[in-house]
């Protein structure tokens, strides 16, 4: 497969995975697990994120997937569909559209996924623009409630202890998901585009600057008791706000996180599929219909608030080890073999 990448896309398709599904339901654990302080730890995690960016820039010529590691990245990001179509399903369900079988609306996400996998990799790459002013709209929006912001809930200041500073830096890797997509596309960057230095620094401040407001917002209009009760806060703050030309701006905005989620799913399906054909030179569309056909069945089996919640847990835990472990280890021994 046969792509490239100018700058700024390389950068939106990392930005539009790294948030996908996560940043309505983030929030909302994150400071459970962490209190008052938990923007000051997402901080400090923003450190380790984009140290992790620098390695990765640093050493991504030394970054090669034979058949069985990208069999494992295949996994992983099927089971990070599964997850993502999984709690979107029931997001939908509980919100928007009760009475849908979930057959019908996986069905009808993944068709996007499908139409776009089988077109041109150009439809893939293009597809996250659409996403620009929806993010931008979902932010102005947000500006709403300022007035009703608690200025006092983030004081005071440096009572998290060890073990929640922790568990903090580990729920805050929900944020990091996808980063490990800079490994594998980095080099359909032109190289005459330049990344490393301030390019790759107002991308990382960019993605701490979404998911700390995110967390601002959440840590100042709700009490921490209120938060443990709110699975999605910023969607609970939008339902608050009154406006003359939408009757629900939860749903509305519901509407666009679901298309979020949706070229979410289709750039990590692009990822899956590019890493296939990597070593499978034939029935390509074939492939790809069955890869499609497991991200409509495998989530139907997910779709419990129990289930949801465990897929949850467990993805930090898989991540780690796709984003910190085996990209270390490959870089690692490939770098012995140069020398």
């Amino acid at each position: 497969m046969n792509f490239s990448l100018t700058r700024a896309q390389f950068f939106l398709l990392l930005f539009i995975t790294q948030t996908g599904s996560s940043f309505f339901s983030f929030p909302s654990p994150f400071i459970a697990a962490t209190g008052r302080d938990s923007w000051l730890i997402f901080i400090v995690a923003g450190t380790i994120h984009y140290l992790l960016l620098l390695f990765y820039e640093n050493n991504y010529n030394y970054f090669s997937v034979g058949p069985y590691v990208g069999w494992l990245y295949k996994g992983y990001w099927l089971f990070i569909c599964v997850c993502y179509l999984a709690y979107v399903d029931y997001t939908l369900a509980v919100w928007g559209f009760p009475e849908t079988p979930p057959f019908v609306v996986i069905t009808v996400l993944v068709s996007v996924s499908l139409y776009a996998n089988l077109s041109r990799a150009e439809t893939v790459i293009n597809l996250s623009v659409i996403l620009i002013p929806l993010i931008l709209l979902f932010f102005i929006f947000l500006q709403f409630a300022v007035k009703e912001f608690v200025w006092t809930n983030i004081f005071p200041i440096g009572e998290a202890t060890g073990k929640e500073w922790g568990i903090g830096l580990l729920k805050a890797q929900i944020a990091f998901i996808g980063i490990e997509l800079y490994l594998f596309f980095r080099k359909h960057v032109s190289v005459t585009q330049k990344i490393k230095g301030f390019p790759l620094f107002i991308y990382q401040l960019v993605w701490l600057l979404f998911f700390l407001i995110s967390i601002s917002i959440a840590l100042l209009y709700y009490t921490l008791t209120g938060l443990k009760m709110i699975p999605e806060p910023l969607l609970y703050l939008l339902k608050s706000q009154e406006v003359t030309f939408v009757e629900r701006l939860d749903l509305f905005f519901l509407y666009i996180w679901t298309i979020w989620t949706i070229i979410t799913v289709t750039i990590f399906s692009f990822a899956a599929l590019y890493v296939h054909r990597l070593h499978a030179k034939e029935h390509h569309k074939r492939d790809t219909i069955i890869w499609h056909l497991l991200l409509i069945v495998i989530p139907l089996f997910f779709l419990t608030k129990g289930s949801v919640e465990k897929l949850n847990d467990l993805i930090i835990y898989v991540h780690l080890a796709f984003v910190f472990v085996i990209p270390v280890i490959i870089i690692t021994v490939n770098r012995r073999k140069v020398k």
